[in-house]
């Protein structure tokens, strides 16, 4: 074999997997793995696969009824829960009771998914360190132990009071705006005393322990996704994808719940919303201990998985570099990569906009991200049933700009008064998934085609992490650019001309970018087989594997300093953490700058 070809080898040496190759002559495990043929030596009955039917490993096809399938379902289920609400507390909690700036809120949505750029190191922790003969199990349990313990400290330490409290938001809306802009000038001496000026500086110890949560039951969904290209290897070509598509259907499904409960039970006065009653945010928090606690029953009681033989850390980690010189690796994990880079790229002004000029309340927000959760579960249903076959490139494009003209116009008649209605404005959030959902399948998809045996969680972490990535890279490049523009609270709380064109400047920079993440299509692509081709004949770079792993750490590094920073006074008027370059001034002491 030419160093130049591809290299495929195998890491986990079960007994169906050794039967089916004649042994060297040396008794040793790493021989015998130098030995194995690759992919293109066997024998050629399916050029694309394995065996005949086209499974890229023993076993047959898994049963969704079956107790394996429901073990990794309550897993997606309790993921979907926890997934689903961290992110809902944004606009109710952290917009509305803590009165967040943009950049901050951006920052906050940016730490809580931050932990999955991590994705490819538990992945290999997975895949080379097993605990007590288990790969995935334990993790689960680990990860989810670790979530567990993150929501009951949320849960029981007191949550600071809101930045408007209950009397104040029985105030008139233009009031209120203004008073979140910072304009306390129609408000009497003792109202002035009832707004927590300080509010969203208390708020880093419950943003550090989501952040803490998320990672673990990130590491907990790690595990799980291995287990689930395990199974996917073993169906037939023709319904590869079956299990994904259900599972994720599943878990887009399970975050209806939180969505409701939180557009329900946080729209008090205090959430700017029109109930006169609400539950705190402690509660919220102690609600997702019970989905931790089933989470671990699951792993515990439902998940089946066989004691797997620990590989050798060094063949390891040498036969995942050679994956990565392959160039179906890098062009893909490039295609992701840039792809999501300009797809993510939005303003701050957006989660600005629906408080200040829309007034949309937290209860309209959640009932219509319930509605739009349903559509994205739908559509990957859709997808695993019908579109399994489906040209990628084509079904990405069109969704793609689909949402974008229906975004782009609701923006821009909220924008410039000419509609600005609650109801109307949350529109746009309807279809605004639908393709990062419809990528977010594709790409298990590819990961599915391109892992080997034994580096699952490895290839599958790397094949999502490297878009997971690219969406706080993407934060910091439009909060940099936007910090330029008028778009703060107070900005808009204003609502002059030039800051309308502030906000429609920003939207148009945002969504020229966004157009220039279809460039990227033709790296992707168009179908399973064509993918798998691209694995056998594609050409292998150790110059594209070190660029790619070196533009991955410069990039974690760089993406997680800078948002980190928008959280803290000293740092978050520094452009590059979103802020706008000037110092900050408080009684007359500099805190920033």
């Amino acid at each position: 074999m030419s160093n130049g070809d591809p290299v495929h080898k195998v890491w986990l040496f079960d007994e169906a997997h050794l039967a089916r190759h004649d042994t060297t002559a040396s008794d040793s495990p790493i021989a015998y793995v130098q030995a194995l043929p690759t992919k293109t030596e066997f024998d050629d009955k399916d050029e694309n696969n394995f065996l005949p039917d086209g499974a890229l490993r023993e076993g047959g096809a898994l049963e969704l009824m079956s107790r394996e399938a429901l073990g990794l379902l309550g897993q997606y289920v309790a993921v979907g829960i926890i997934y689903g609400c961290l992110p809902a507390l944004l606009y109710p909690v952290y917009v509305k009771y803590l009165n967040f700036a943009g950049y901050q809120a951006a920052s906050y949505s940016v730490l809580i998914t931050l932990c999955w750029s991590f994705k490819v190191f538990l992945g290999m922790l997975t895949d080379c360190f097993p605990i007590g003969g288990y790969k995935r199990r334990p993790y689960m349990i680990i990860g989810w132990g670790i979530c567990c313990a993150c929501m009951c400290l949320m849960a029981f330490v007191p949550f600071p009071d809101p930045y408007i409290s209950k009397t104040l938001g029985e105030l008139p809306e233009a009031t209120i705006s203004k008073v979140r802009g910072g304009d306390f000038s129609n408000l009497t001496a003792a109202q002035k005393n009832m707004v927590n000026i300080n509010a969203s500086e208390r708020s880093n110890f419950w943003i550090l322990l989501s952040t803490l949560g998320s990672f673990g039951y990130m590491l907990a969904n790690v595990a799980a996704d291995a287990m689930v290209v395990e199974y996917a290897h073993r169906e037939p070509i023709h319904i590869r994808g079956r299990l994904q598509s259900a599972i994720y259907t599943m878990r887009y499904g399970s975050s209806m719940a939180p969505l409701l409960i939180v557009g329900i039970c946080m729209n008090g006065p205090e959430y700017d919303g029109s109930f006169n009653w609400s539950i705190g945010p402690n509660l919220i928090f102690g609600m997702l201990i019970f989905p931790c606690a089933f989470a671990i029953w699951s792993a515990l009681f439902l998940v089946v998985e066989d004691r797997g033989v620990k590989p050798y850390f060094h063949s390891y980690v040498q036969n995942l570099w050679n994956l990565l010189r392959l160039r179906v690796m890098w062009q893909i994990c490039a295609f992701r990569f840039c792809s999501n880079l300009f797809y993510n790229f939005d303003s701050t002004a957006t989660l600005i906009i629906p408080s200040i000029w829309a007034n949309v309340q937290p209860l309209t927000k959640s009932l219509f991200a319930v509605a739009n959760t349903i559509l994205v579960a739908f559509s990957i249903y859709i997808v695993g049933k019908y579109g399994l076959h489906w040209n990628w490139r084509t079904t990405i494009a069109l969704a793609t700009i689909a949402v974008m003209l229906i975004d782009g116009t609701i923006l821009i008649l909220t924008t410039w008064n000419i509609l600005r209605n609650q109801y109307f404005f949350t529109t746009s959030l309807l279809p605004d998934s639908l393709p990062s959902g419809i990528r977010f399948i594709i790409s298990g998809y590819c990961a599915v085609e391109i892992a080997d045996i034994g580096n699952e969680g490895a290839v599958f972490g790397l094949v999502t992490t490297v878009a997971n990535l690219a969406t706080p890279l993407s934060t910091v490049c439009y909060k940099y650019i936007d910090s330029y523009f008028e778009l703060t609270s107070a900005d808009l709380a204003q609502d002059t001309t030039a800051v309308r064109w502030s906000v429609t400047y920003s939207y148009a920079i945002a969504y020229t970018l966004k157009l220039l993440c279809l460039a990227f299509l033709p790296l992707l692509p168009p179908q399973k087989a064509a993918l798998q081709k691209l694995k056998r004949t594609g050409r292998s770079s150790s110059r594209a594997a070190a660029i790619l792993v070196a533009v991955f750490v410069a990039a974690l590094a760089f993406s997680f300093i800078t948002n980190l920073m928008a959280l803290f006074p000293q740092t978050s008027c520094y452009r590059i953490a979103g802020g706008n370059g000037q110092p900050t001034i408080k009684n007359n002491i500099t805190i920033c700058g």
